[in-house]
């Protein structure tokens, strides 16, 4: 496992992390399960103002993003870290991950600025190929 570096504002951060923002416990430990099968360093987050919390604490390499989430749904969320003024944070790639399938729906995610849109049910072997993809390990 890679060690963690310190930050400039002091939190712990680890190279090549991807958070997981998923309120489906299930769903967000299958993606978790197989991101750490590909020895991928992973954070989770089950709502979306503790997912950007996160986004701005820990910097990750790559944010799964769920659309249907409590206390911030994930369109604000990636509104959020697209209009971040740090440049760095704003170009985090973000994956979303969906219910909501219709080519409407998909291209109002990519409007947002997701890098991807991967529609419910969606494989979580493609997901996962994607992710290693963006880090630069597929």
């Amino acid at each position: 496992m890679q060690k963690t570096q310190p930050g400039e504002d002091g939190a712990r951060k680890e190279p090549g992390m991807v958070l997981v923002v998923e309120d489906d416990e299930d769903i967000a430990h299958l993606l978790c399960y197989s991101l750490r099968k590909n020895r991928v360093p992973v954070a989770v987050a089950h709502d979306g103002l503790t997912a950007f919390a996160i986004v701005e604490q820990l910097r990750p390499a790559l944010v799964l993003l769920d659309l249907m989430l409590p206390r911030l749904d994930g369109r604000e969320v990636c509104r959020l870290i697209r209009s971040h003024p740090d440049r760095d944070l704003a170009g985090i790639p973000v994956v979303m991950l969906s219910a909501l399938s219709s080519p409407q729906d998909i291209e109002k995610g990519m409007g947002l600025g997701a890098n991807a849109y991967f529609a419910k049910p969606y494989s979580v072997k493609d997901v996962v190929s994607a992710t290693l993809g963006w880090l630069g390990r597929g």
